[in-house]
């Protein structure tokens, strides 16, 4: 009686051994595709994210009088090197039928991911959405915003801009 039950525990052991040299086989190979998954996430340098969409950010000025054609957004208004460790605001402008466009789809609390031309990232939250008309008025008041949007000493933060209409703009500001 001892034998038999001395050989199905061994039985036993064997096979708990072949169970857990098969995990180890595997566990390498896991290994590797987490981490390959992981570095295909990096963001690039020099774009935002939100919305599962990602764009490239070009350097711009307030002397532009349109967003840039294709699927780029650019600095505008505030600090137009793109940085998330200056401390500053800065404002970017993008065309609505784009993938930029896909701003107005941001809450209050969407995340905004920004990651500079150094290859610093920062997430950003969204803390305020409007609808501003070309004169930097809130759509229905006489409330003026334009300073809001595109000055640089508000700490940091970003502005996007779309436009909806001719003369009408949302607004998104993150924190």
């Amino acid at each position: 009686m001892k034998t038999k039950y001395l050989s199905v525990l061994v039985s036993f052991g064997v096979l708990l051994s072949g169970i857990a040299g098969s995990f180890s086989a595997v566990a390498p190979a896991a290994t590797q595709t987490v981490a390959a998954a992981k570095k295909a996430k990096v963001q690039p340098k020099g774009t935002i994210a939100f919305s599962g969409v990602t764009v490239k950010v070009i350097k711009g000025n307030m002397k532009v009088t349109t967003a840039p054609k294709g699927n780029l957004a650019q600095t505008w208004g505030g600090q137009t090197n793109l940085s998330v460790t200056d401390k500053q605001s800065t404002h970017i402008i993008g065309h609505n039928n784009t993938s930029f466009g896909k701003i107005v789809k941001l809450k209050k609390g969407s995340p905004v991911t920004v990651r500079d031309s150094k290859g610093h990232s920062k997430t950003y939250h969204v803390t305020a959405v409007r609808n501003v008309t070309d004169y930097g008025m809130i759509q229905g008041t006489k409330k003026d915003v334009w300073n809001q949007i595109v000055s640089a000493k508000q700490g940091e933060q970003v502005v996007l801009q779309t436009c909806l209409s001719k003369t009408l703009n949302r607004i998104v500001w993150a924190r």
